[in-house]
């Protein structure tokens, strides 16, 4: 499962660097498994890049309970064995991990030093990635972001929208609370890793990278119809009302608190990482845009 919550922004970004080429299993410039091994290796021979940007993963966090196998080997094996390449071909790999390493409560936001505890098989899964590319001895880059949405299908803003669009209420957690990412500033975050690599301190790096601030899904789908209205997304508003976790059961168990301290990337990028409402306003503007 390969989702295309960033991958056509991250793709027109990385377009302004170079020579991009994608691949996927069912579409890109060539298809190819990334569950399998050999096609993944043939693969890279064949394009041989300076650098490697990995967004795919398995991204269907309930199924994973069930099909752990499935979930290990695209969230855990795959990007092993990109790592391999890499190193062996002194390429840059740039790895996509996630807030669900964490799961319990905190007093603060969380920053890269802090110990995981994934509450969930996709979370180990991205945990085990992470660990892997750090023992493989490549260049790496692990950013880590949270709540990640844009204005194609497949994520929370999308799903909570369209839902609206209908003239349905929306009834949605509020005792989860995170750092909402617009896919459009991650790639950002992304690009600028590439064009300022010679900045990296070490072979192994990672860095969060989030909206700035927190709110609960709750808070953030309220913002989200209010704004879609204002941006003529949304024709009118629809009632937002809070319920908890216990109430909205899931196999999964999801972090309570996935607020990411993106204050190491900042400093040594040199850079103030965008707010959540900034976020959301353009990639609504985006939305409208494709409206048009």
């Amino acid at each position: 499962m390969y989702p295309a919550v960033s991958r056509p922004i991250l793709a027109t970004g990385l377009a302004g660097l170079g020579e991009v080429i994608q691949t996927d299993r069912d579409s890109g410039d060539f298809r190819c498994d990334l569950s399998d091994h050999r096609l993944v290796d043939k693969s890279l021979h064949r394009v041989r890049p300076d650098v490697v940007v990995h967004p795919a993963a398995w991204t269907a966090v309930d199924r994973a309970e069930d099909e752990p196998e499935t979930a290990m080997r695209v969230n855990r094996d795959l990007p092993g064995w990109l790592a391999g390449w890499c190193r062996e071909h002194d390429a840059l790999l740039i790895h996509f991990s996630t807030d669900y390493v964490f799961s319990g409560p905190h007093d603060r936001p969380w920053r890269e030093d802090d110990d995981p505890a994934p509450g969930n098989v996709y979370g180990r899964s991205k945990l085990e990635s992470e660990r892997l590319i750090q023992a493989s001895g490549a260049r790496a880059v692990v950013l880590r972001t949270a709540w990640l949405y844009s204005h194609f299908p497949g994520n929370f803003l999308s799903a909570i929208l369209t839902r609206a669009e209908r003239g349905h209420s929306l009834k949605v957690v509020s005792d989860q609370i995170g750092s909402p990412t617009w896919a459009g500033h991650l790639a950002e975050a992304c690009c600028r890793v590439i064009v300022e690599q010679q900045r990296l301190p070490a072979l192994y790096n990672l860095f969060h990278v989030a909206g700035r601030g927190q709110l609960s899904w709750y808070e953030f789908a309220r913002m989200a119809v209010e704004r879609a209205v204002e941006f003529g997304v949304l024709d009118q508003p629809v009632q937002v009302e809070p319920i908890e976790s216990a109430h909205w059961p899931q196999k999964a168990r999801r972090p309570v608190w996935s607020v990411l301290d993106c204050e190491r990337f900042e400093a040594l990028f040199d850079t103030r990482l965008p707010s959540v409402e900034q976020g959301l306003v353009e990639c609504l503007e985006k939305w409208k845009n494709a409206l048009c």
